[in-house]
């Protein structure tokens, strides 16, 4: 039944849907442009629902931005079906076909340059595409997928609901602070030419020496690469720098879980002996590389921006209406359609398409996510974009990942 639904849905692209009260005060036009795929999505669900027997249906796999786009998709439709503000939405919908020069040849449409609000899409050549479109129309571009701080610059119009790793570092020293005083810090990256995760080494090596300057209780703390395994002249390993009797956190800022599997490996033997923490990136659980025990010995802490609580029966009826409606459970990408949707319904409501400067002072708590909006500014001291500043930590304990920040 689940795949019937995506079919029909898969038909309706490309076509314009209202959504609210049809004499309302305001009305706003918002696109959305996500690579549904939609005739290789077809094809695919096709042969899904026609195969001989279970296990040539369970060899069909739908491309993973098609399937992002229909979760996210389904959950905005949810939302606004549901909404019942004083405004109304007129939804377009088009597939770029996870290409750039068809996301080009959607964006010369003369209706594109009428949109109020623009969302998508997922990859980094077409959403940047997008991005500066956006901006030289001045059209406000929301950016829920892509984090890539280069995607655009100095632009006022361009909103990243997807943390960039700036806010992960940030978050991941924060829950240091917050958590572990007066630790002992190793922080470890790649060699210098992997320009990412070495700037975000340094990053935390700046944020704890900045901390130490003013606080009474100061960490130690060791930075270097794989490269040059030199610490104030010294050349040392990363079980030299552990310390006895003392808490140590191992922050390995590589997003390569093969580096970071292989490091867990030479490390393992140190585990008994010290009291040792590792910090990691938010990649490192998305493919089959990583050694579950390792990280589940290390108690190794991971930031997400997604966290459904389900704890106390919140969004149950979220979750009730998704399955009724979808027959299947709602993905972290459901998730995320429906805040963004329940998050520009609320904000065009209370301050119209004159939300920009006001978001930036508000935070929008939905069910799979929050929104804590900041301005972010360049070296020249120009905004370069809006962006969402907030990340969770989890922590793996019992092979089970624990929000403890």
């Amino acid at each position: 039944e689940g795949m019937k639904h995506i079919t029909f849905l898969l038909a309706l692209l490309a076509c314009t849907f209202s959504y609210g009260q049809k004499d309302s005060i305001a009305s706003f036009n918002i696109a959305l442009i996500l690579p549904f795929q939609t005739e290789e999505t077809k094809a695919d669900i096709h042969s899904f629902m026609h195969a001989p027997d279970y296990f040539t249906a369970n060899r069909v796999q739908l491309d993973e931005d098609a399937l992002t786009s229909m979760d996210f998709y389904q959950g905005m439709l949810l939302a606004l079906n549901q909404d019942t503000s004083n405004i109304r939405i007129n939804l377009r919908l088009y597939d770029n076909q996870n290409t750039d020069s068809v996301t080009k040849l959607i964006l010369a449409k003369p209706e594109m340059k009428k949109q109020d609000i623009i969302i998508g899409t997922v990859n980094y050549a077409s959403a940047k595409s997008v991005a500066e479109f956006c901006k030289a129309n001045k059209i406000i571009n929301v950016q829920p997928f892509t984090p890539s701080k280069s995607l655009t610059t100095e632009n006022q119009y361009h909103i990243k609901l997807a943390p960039t790793i700036d806010a992960h570092i940030d978050n991941m020293f924060q829950s240091v602070v917050d958590s572990f005083p007066i630790a002992n810090i190793i922080i470890y990256s790649p060699a210098p030419e992997n320009e990412t995760e070495w700037n975000a080494a340094k990053r935390l090596d700046s944020l704890f020496r900045d901390y130490n300057k003013t606080a009474t209780l100061k960490y130690t703390v060791s930075l270097l690469n794989s490269k040059n395994m030199t610490v104030n002249g010294k050349k040392v390993t990363n079980a030299e720098l552990l310390k006895e009797g003392k808490r140590n956190i191992w922050m390995i800022t590589s997003f390569e879980e093969s580096f970071a599997n292989g490091n867990l490996r030479v490390m393992f033997p140190n585990i008994d002996k010290y009291d040792l923490i590792v910090y990691g990136m938010p990649t490192w659980l998305s493919g089959d590389v990583m050694r579950l025990d390792y990280v589940n010995n290390f108690h190794t802490r991971l930031t997400n921006p997604f966290y459904a609580d389900t704890t106390a029966g919140k969004g149950d009826a979220f979750t009730a209406s998704y399955k009724n409606e979808y027959h299947i459970e709602p993905s972290k990408d459901a998730y995320l359609g429906y805040d963004v949707a329940n998050f520009l319904s609320r904000t065009l409501s209370f301050y119209g398409m004159d939300f920009l400067d006001l978001i930036a002072t508000q935070r929008y708590t939905g069910l799979g996510y929050k929104f804590d909006i900041m301005k972010q500014y360049n070296a020249a001291g120009k905004l370069n974009y809006f962006e969402n500043r907030h990340v969770n930590v989890f922590k793996v304990e019992d092979y089970k990942l624990q929000k403890v920040w």
